[in-house]
């Protein structure tokens, strides 16, 4: 299936945080497996923000993720993939694929619930947290500031980093927020029912 495909038929972030129910459980049975891997690999909120034509992919170069042109790129690595194993979201900085037992089990565990996947840890990151906001179709990661914190009521937790505590609990420090008053188009995420 081509990669412009496989993103475009990704949920909105609405309709992503609403299918994930039973976080708790689900953060319990997927640390312990994350961890037995060196936690080299967390647990994200598969989504989209916007849709990507056939000849392009959705690429992170630094903080930014936006569309790109395949014809136009030399290097491209998975970044987040699916619980089927599919890559949907690309970077250009060197990745490891999730081995293929992990993989296995990681499905077995979540494919019921058909919107969590797995991303490739930055380990420079250092545990920050960070929140993402749109810009016409580009996704840009910013740390966490106090500013953000007093807007947590219109925030999406989407990405969670069960290695930055020891032992693994169902709180994370490291997670990725999309802030949803910031949107693709005007106040509206791709194809959300809600606006602000």
């Amino acid at each position: 299936m081509a990669l412009a495909t496989i993103y475009n038929r990704l949920p909105t972030l609405e309709v992503a945080d609403e299918r994930f129910n039973e976080r708790e459980k689900m953060f319990a049975q997927l640390g312990g497996l994350l961890e037995q891997y060196g936690n080299v690999f967390g647990l994200c909120l598969v989504h989209a923000h916007c849709t990507i034509s056939d000849d392009e992919v959705m690429l992170r170069r630094g903080n930014v993720s936006q569309p790109e042109k395949l014809s136009g790129l030399t290097k491209l690595y998975a970044e987040r993939w699916m619980s089927s194993g599919e890559p949907y979201e690309f970077t250009t900085r060197l990745t490891t694929a999730p081995p293929e037992a992990l993989l296995e089990a990681f499905n077995r565990l979540t494919s019921h619930v058909g919107v969590l996947g797995l991303y490739h840890i930055d380990k420079e990151d250092n545990c920050s947290k960070a929140i993402e906001h749109t810009e016409g179709r580009k996704n840009i990661l910013m740390p966490y500031t106090n500013a953000d914190q007093a807007h947590e009521a219109t925030q999406t937790l989407t990405a969670w980093d069960f290695g930055c505590r020891n032992p693994v609990t169902m709180a994370c420090n490291k997670v990725i927020v999309c802030d949803s008053r910031v949107t693709r188009i005007g106040s509206k995420h791709k194809a959300s029912l809600r606006s602000i």
